[in-house]
């Protein structure tokens, strides 16, 4: 180090006794400018020291946590489904066309009736002169409705003071091309008792009831004048007769006649 090296110097020389040369200001003062003032370095050491060495240590990695065992708690019971909202009430269906009991129809005669050639079974059709509704004003049984009538007894007066018969009763009705079942009674129509041989006849109209028998006596002058009843129940027509012998009953085509209903009728 040089501080100790110059104070080794300056051992040596007083050893010696060597005379120091007189020292004067100037290297006095070089002299001193000499000496350190400290055995530090004047600049401190600022290398950084070195990083240290990064070390890596594969480490195994930790195990997952274990699961957490799951309480076995009840499932919730499932809220109840709402109850469906009720269907719309159904419309109610429309009451049936009806008419009632005792509802008289006037129609037009269109198959002419003659006890000479007609017989027992045969058909006679009449046309529905009007509308006929219901207490709502629906039309039951329009105007051209075909009412099919069926001769349930015929004959003339085979002897003067024995009775001409004819008895109708209705079997069905004819509505917009489909046919309904009808319980009806002719109860007042035009008819001709008519001699046979002789051309010339005698006209007389039936009436409700004993009526009729009133009026056919009196037209005709004879002793016994009837109406017949109602035939098996449902079946049901007018009578007529004569007292005179030999006299055809006659039903001309294009008459008009007036049938009444014996029980409801309905229809769809």
């Amino acid at each position: 180090m040089p501080t100790r090296f110059l104070l080794a110097t300056a051992a040596l020389l007083v050893a010696c006794g060597g005379d120091a040369p007189p020292e004067d200001e100037a290297t006095l003062g070089l002299t001193d400018s000499l000496v350190p003032i400290a055995d530090e370095p004047l600049l401190p050491d600022t290398t950084p020291p070195a990083p240290a060495e990064t070390v890596f240590v594969d480490r195994p990695s930790p195990p997952p946590p274990a699961a957490r065992p799951t309480p076995n708690r009840p499932s919730p019971a499932p809220a109840p489904a709402p109850a469906p909202a009720p269907p719309p009430a159904a419309a109610p269906a429309p009451a049936p066309l009806a008419l009632a009991s005792g509802t008289a129809l006037r129609t037009t005669v269109l198959d002419s009736i003659h006890s000479r050639t007609s017989a027992v079974g045969d058909a006679i059709r009449l046309r529905v002169t009007a509308d006929y509704t219901d207490g709502s004003g629906r039309v039951v049984i329009p105007a051209g409705a075909i009412v099919t009538m069926a001769i349930i007894e015929i004959a003339p007066a085979p002897n003067r003071g024995d009775a001409g018969t004819l008895v109708l009763s209705a079997r069905n009705i004819a509505i917009d091309g489909a046919t309904y079942p009808i319980v009806a009674r002719s109860t007042d129509f035009e008819y001709e008792l008519r001699a046979r041989g002789i051309g010339t006849g005698e006209v007389a109209k039936t009436g409700a009831g004993a009526v009729a028998g009133g009026i056919i006596g009196r037209v005709i002058g004879g002793k016994k004048g009837t109406v017949v009843g109602a035939i098996g129940g449902a079946a049901a027509g007018a009578a007529v007769a004569s007292s005179t012998a030999d006299r055809d009953v006659i039903v001309a085509a294009g008459k008009p006649m007036t049938i009444t209903l014996r029980d409801t009728f309905e229809r769809d």
